[in-house]
């Protein structure tokens, strides 16, 4: 399984380099405003994350479903919760609500940051942002479409910027509801924050 500060950050609608500075002046990110079902690369070449995003909620998947070490992130950035399922040897599918994890923060982006330029990712044109809040210890950087969705991500990885987060196939369209939703039958158990970290995928 990925890092947790890798193999959920930024995924679908938001972006960093931590070199550059903060900018003094700053306008608003654009939010997605279109429903869409991404493919991305990200630094694990073992493993690709897929990500949905539809009416506002977002669903996040690294690792093939139904098999060892596989994560569903189901998040809600307005309420900043998300629901991780995940399935645990010799366990039935776990599903643990808890507040969006920091390494999630791409799905929650600090609201103004400035634009410095543009780029092409995957075919989309998109305009280059820097956030002027800080995410973590960095600012964010991310390359976003104009109908808001984060086309690449850059974040400080040990030190040294790194691509996180970068789409290869983008089909814009409704999506079906039900993937935003917990399983029938699967129940939820709130997870304490202080305990979060405890959780493989989500420790540092």
């Amino acid at each position: 399984m990925l890092r947790s500060d890798l193999s959920l950050a930024f995924a679908l609608g938001m972006p960093v380099m931590a070199a550059a500075p903060a900018p003094a002046c700053a306008d608003t990110l654009p939010r997605p405003s279109v429903d869409y079902a991404a493919t991305a690369r990200t630094p694990s070449e073992s493993a690709q994350m897929k990500v949905v995003h539809g009416n506002g909620r977002l669903r996040v998947e690294v690792g093939t479903a139904g098999t060892s070490g596989a994560m569903t992130g189901l998040i809600d950035p307005k309420k900043k919760r998300m629901v991780m399922l995940t399935t645990l040897p010799g366990m039935d599918k776990v599903a643990l609500e808890m507040e969006l994890p920091e390494s999630l923060s791409f799905t929650d982006l600090p609201a103004e940051g400035a634009r410095f330029g543009s780029d092409t990712v995957a075919g989309e044109p998109c305009d280059l942002w820097r956030t002027s809040e800080k995410v973590g210890s960095d600012p964010v950087e991310a390359c976003i479409t104009p109908d808001g969705i984060v086309m690449r991500a850059k974040a400080t990885v040990n030190g040294k910027p790194q691509v996180v987060f970068e789409v290869v196939e983008l089909a814009r369209g409704p999506q079906d509801p039900a993937q935003f939703e917990v399983p029938k039958g699967v129940k939820i158990t709130k997870v304490p924050k202080g305990m979060q970290g405890m959780i493989p995928g989500l420790g540092r």
